[in-house]
């Protein structure tokens, strides 16, 4: 009797724990930087050009926010506006790199996404454009 108390309560008190940890966030995405430290150091950037990358990244940071608080918006003008982000996000990047370090920086990327395909098994990564998007005839 006693045996199977303490059991049940072993249980519901790793349950309540492990709720517990899945709502907090990781550290790590919590605390993601960017330019992150790994990049720095492989792309050799000058302390400059962190600063520059920083700076840029906290104005899409603060243009991201300011497009999620918005209520009103259309799906389809939010995926505009976040694709728009994107976007000046490359071209701030491109534009305080080195053509060398924007070639490996691209390269690092590419890495990373085949990474994420292998360890999940699912595809990552821009979608390849349908016939009908490229003003082909679609296919049946």
């Amino acid at each position: 009797m006693k045996t199977k108390f303490f059991m049940t309560l072993a249980i519901v008190l790793m349950s309540v724990c492990s709720s517990l940890q899945a709502g907090q966030p990781d550290k790590e995405k919590r605390d993601r930087v960017f330019p992150n430290e790994k990049m720095i150091k492989e792309l050799k950037l000058s302390d400059k050009q962190v600063a520059d990358l920083k700076k840029g990244d906290a104005d899409l940071q603060i243009q991201m926010k300011a497009l999620r608080d918005q209520k009103e918006i259309s799906r389809k003008e939010m995926k505009e506006s976040v694709g728009k982000i994107k976007d000046a996000r490359t071209e701030m990047i491109k534009k305080n790199l080195t053509k060398e370090q924007y070639v490996t920086y691209l390269e690092l990327q590419n890495d990373r996404l085949q990474k994420m395909n292998s360890r999940k098994g699912k595809q990552y990564g821009p979608r390849p454009q349908r016939p009908e998007a490229q003003g082909g005839k679609p296919t049946e």
